[in-house]
């Protein structure tokens, strides 16, 4: 019998909703998840398996398919995966640690070419990572963003089913 953590009482499985995945940061929903929830404190849990895999694959989907410039979130997303702090990354790029703070609030856009290098570099370690090839055709990736982009107000959403994460011979991308 599964129990609250917060008050001990008996909780209910919901199964077949989707669950807003927003502890990444992002606006993704995930589908065919175990979701819990207590009747009495209200409380609810998901059962979130291979938390990193996942990670990974909001990653790729957010470098490989959005069109636009990064958001503020995707950014900071990104850079929270590579598991580096701002100022590592400011230093990897090239910039300083207040511009990253600025892509991230939302003060200053993030340019063409540090757009693509933060990608380039995602991808590299999505691949080392994973220890096989996550994108093959990485120069193909970047010919189908356009030369000049814009910025977007509102990302849309990233729908995921466990088997995109939890499958091992689940090809990422092949541009």
């Amino acid at each position: 019998m599964k129990v609250c953590y917060s008050c001990g009482s008996k909780i209910k499985v919901i199964k077949d909703q989707p669950y807003k995945f927003n502890e990444c940061g992002l606006n993704v929903v995930l589908y065919g998840i175990t979701q819990y929830e207590c009747p009495n404190c209200k409380e609810t849990y998901a059962a979130i398996p291979n938390v990193s895999k996942l990670h990974r694959i909001i990653g790729t989907h957010i470098c490989k398919e959005r069109k636009a410039l990064l958001t503020p979130e995707e950014v900071k997303f990104l850079r929270k995966d590579l598991l580096l702090k701002a100022k590592e990354l400011a230093l990897i790029i090239g910039v300083t640690a207040s511009t990253i703070s600025r892509w991230e609030n939302g003060k200053k856009d993030i340019g063409e070419v540090h757009d693509r290098l933060l990608r380039s570099i995602y991808m590299m370690y999505a691949t080392e990572q994973s220890h096989r090839i996550i994108c093959e055709g990485v120069i193909n990736l970047f010919r189908e963003l356009p030369a000049k982009r814009k910025k977007i107000k509102q990302e849309k959403e990233i729908s995921l089913n466990p088997q995109e994460w939890m499958n091992e011979n689940f090809t990422y991308c092949v541009a």
